[in-house]
């Protein structure tokens, strides 16, 4: 794909991104039933395992993706940093639907620690969607009592950015651990 291209698209995104932030309340409320509701649990095994259940009482991103989406690769780089700099703090999951095969490269490219599972069926995705068309990427903030209190469904423009939207779902952040 040309780069021009693909980065008028990234600029769409971003622009879309700004005009669709919440002004007051949280991410994603009014948009997405699923805020404001218990956060359902589920376990999944991919690169490393992930269960609601391990992370009860901490907070947790779950960063929703495509192997074939270029905005989603970009939010697993951030959500990278942001796992690095919150440790064991805030639980990072990653959840792909589907090409399984190729998300371990994906991964590997891109430096992703965190644990990235499979969603065979996009069973679990459309739990957390409670849609009949699946849109990606989207990002489900859970808070330590297992509430889903924000979702965005736009692009991550970085870590400031990812950081205001889990303010503005009433997360607070912890002080950074760097991993690295």
């Amino acid at each position: 794909m040309d780069l021009r291209v693909l980065g008028l698209a990234l600029a769409v995104l971003l622009v879309a991104g700004l005009l669709l932030a919440p002004r007051d309340g949280r991410p994603g409320e009014g948009t997405f039933p699923i805020v404001g509701q218990r956060a359902p649990e589920f376990t999944l095994s991919g690169l490393g395992p992930f269960s609601t259940a391990d992370a009860r009482e901490s907070p947790i991103v779950i960063a929703f993706w495509t192997t074939w989406c270029g905005v989603c690769k970009h939010d697993l780089v951030v959500l990278e940093e942001f796992h690095r700099r919150y440790g064991n703090q805030i639980a990072v999951v990653g959840v792909c639907p589907e090409r399984w095969p190729e998300v371990p490269a994906i991964a590997f490219e891109r430096g992703i620690t965190f644990p990235v599972v499979h969603d065979p069926g996009a069973v679990v995705t459309r739990r957390y969607q409670l849609s009949e068309n699946l849109r990606y990427p989207f990002t489900v903030f859970v808070d330590e009592r297992g509430e889903v209190v924000g979702v965005w469904a736009v692009a991550i423009r970085d870590l400031d950015h990812l950081q205001e939207l889990l303010s503005q779902s009433g997360i607070a952040l912890p002080n950074p651990v760097d991993l690295r």
